[in-house]
């Protein structure tokens, strides 16, 4: 009976697994596959990239570059999942591997922890491999906001939007959409954000995340600062250089009651990017208070989740 009970709901039971694998085991940055991918991806973006040639010819390189590259490792893992005993263990285990969530907030906490003792250097050194903007010069505020924002976006896209397409599309489309994040997070290291080389990939992941996205904005926002969030939303998110993002901070920043945004420095060049809310600036206790806002959105929906899941047995 139970081995039956097992077998009936082997995908939802490895699902959470996965979730708190991720959670309670994370792996460490210096043997995850994910950094042995990213140092390829970088590779073959400078490889590919040239900065003389036209646009036309930027749009086209980057597209059949990150399209082989998506095609090929995309290959290996359906052989790999055909010939597999448990197909759904891999399925599982590829859905640990594309989650990031446990290694970010450590890191934003630690940097909470650096501010309030003066350590700003250290903070920056922290800070620095998770953005691909220069941090040198930023002030104790600048941290919390860097932070606050690459906490935001690096939660909604490796781990809300990870499990959206894993519960709808399978552990392919997962994989699939991350292996686009991760291309994108390592080609922006030397090229600059406003390149035409990144243009195409931007487009695709701005359409994959256009739904997740907003749907994890809207669930920030009901829990505090509803009008507050959609005033912002109007105002500040629809005229944000990269829509998607400009929802989840306007959200975040009417939810914390913080500002966030603000100019950026990539590779000596200023851009002028919108300032979100005109409320004061982060403080490190705010990075807490935003992670508290972000588990109440997790919690929301892994209950969402089971729920289905137990309407679906009762059927």
């Amino acid at each position: 009976m139970l081995l039956n009970l097992v077998q009936q709901h082997l995908d939802f039971i490895v699902f959470i697994l996965a979730l708190l694998a991720e959670r309670f085991l994370p792996l460490v940055s210096w043997y995850h596959p994910n950094t042995f991918l990213t140092a390829v991806f970088r590779a073959l973006g400078k490889r590919v990239f040239r900065k003389s040639e036209p646009a036309s010819y930027q749009y086209l390189s980057s597209s059949l570059c990150f399209t082989l590259v998506i095609l090929v490792i995309m290959t290996l893992v359906v052989l790999l999942l055909e010939f597999a005993y448990y197909p759904e263990l891999l399925a599982g285990l590829i859905l640990y591997l594309c989650l990031e969530w446990r290694s970010v907030e450590s890191k934003a906490l630690r940097i909470a922890r650096l501010v309030k003792q003066n350590q700003k250097s250290t903070a920056r050194e922290l800070l620095k491999p998770l953005l691909a903007r220069q941090v040198d010069k930023l002030s104790g505020p600048g941290l919390c906001k860097a932070i606050m924002e690459t906490l935001i976006l690096r939660v909604a896209r490796h781990y809300f939007s990870v499990i959206f397409f894993y519960l709808l599309f399978g552990p392919m489309a997962s994989l699939a959409y991350r292996l686009l994040t991760l291309i994108h997070q390592a080609w922006r290291k030397d090229i600059m954000p406003n390149s035409p080389f990144l243009k195409s990939l931007s487009w695709l992941l701005y359409i994959l995340e256009w739904l997740p996205t907003r749907i994890l904005a809207l669930t920030i926002a009901a829990s505090k600062a509803s009008k507050l969030s959609i005033h912002y939303i109007k105002h500040y998110g629809r005229h944000f250089y990269q829509i998607n993002s400009g929802w989840l901070l306007s959200c975040c920043s009417a939810s914390v009651g913080v500002q966030l945004g603000g100019p950026a420095i990539y590779q000596d060049t200023r851009f002028d990017k919108m300032r979100i809310g005109t409320e004061r600036l982060p403080q490190a206790d705010d990075i807490t208070v935003l992670i508290n806002r972000l588990n109440q959105a997790r919690g929301f929906w892994l209950l969402v989740i089971f729920g289905i899941e137990i309407i679906k047995t009762m059927l």
